[in-house]
């Protein structure tokens, strides 16, 4: 394998998906998390070097242009290395993704040591979003400080406590991918039409794709397309775009337009 900063159409991604405030960024939070992480083993950079080199914690006022570059920023990625894989890809940047779980809500919670402790929270963001009020940042950094004092006490106690919601596990691995502008009219269309197969839409132009790996669930939420699988083939279906080097966001989306017969 080529190192990372001579793969310049992935490195490039990387360097568009960090450190801007762009719409549609090419990579998820987590897939920046994973390569910056291969970029320092590659290059054995400090924080501040890799924050540098990424356009990370940049210097607002000359009067602090000798003191450290902030790694806040980069650190907040490389925390995400502490979440299992079962909401990663549920993270997104900003409202960009609304809908999706906020990328600093992710680093919140991988400060937690149990990941069943990560899981049940982006649970609890994910579900609460369909309610009246929704989990917000600051919600969460008051769970994670009463989860760190109180470690004996039922999480789901402590996050009713700060929301009246009763969070429930899910068993599934949680994906929201970005579909491409094109691919989100076809969909809004066919919803728009009232046509009684709108809500096996999607999960038949995914299993046509598939075949052999089972889609628990598949539907348009806020603009993002939610897929659930479980854990085995969650596993086979991120092995295999990672070893076409395709992105998240690209493969499933080439799979839906595939699907649609669309280039």
């Amino acid at each position: 394998m080529s190192k990372l900063i001579d793969d310049l159409e992935l490195y490039s991604d990387l360097v568009a998906s960090v450190g801007t405030g762009r719409h549609n960024r090419p990579l998820t939070p987590i897939e920046c998390s994973d390569l910056i992480m291969r970029l320092k083993n590659e290059t054995d950079e400090s924080w501040e070097e890799l924050s540098k080199r990424l356009h990370l914690g940049k210097k607002s006022k000359i009067t602090t242009m000798d003191a450290p570059r902030d790694t806040t920023q980069i650190r907040h990625f490389a925390k995400l290395q502490n979440l299992s894989r079962k909401n990663a890809y549920a993270l997104g940047f900003g409202l960009s993704n609304e809908g999706a779980i906020g990328f600093t809500i992710g680093a919140l919670v991988a400060d937690l040591p149990e990941k069943k402790d990560h899981d049940l929270i982006l649970d609890a963001v994910l579900q609460s979003q369909n309610g009246s009020r929704s989990l917000k940042k600051e919600d969460i950094k008051k769970i994670v400080q009463m989860r760190k004092a109180s470690s004996d006490t039922p999480l789901e106690s402590i996050i009713k406590r700060i929301i009246d919601f009763d969070p429930e596990p899910e068993e599934s691995y949680v994906m929201l991918v970005q579909p491409d502008p094109e691919l989100l009219d076809i969909i809004h269309e066919k919803k728009d039409k009232d046509d009684p197969d709108a809500k096996e839409f999607l999960k038949n132009l995914i299993d046509l794709q598939f075949i052999d790996k089972q889609v628990n669930l598949i539907k348009l939420r806020n603009n993002l397309i939610l897929i659930t699988m479980d854990k085995e083939n969650f596993e086979k279906t991120e092995n295999e775009w990672k070893t076409k080097n395709q992105n998240f966001t690209n493969y499933f989306n080439s799979l839906l337009k595939r699907g649609l017969n669309i280039g």
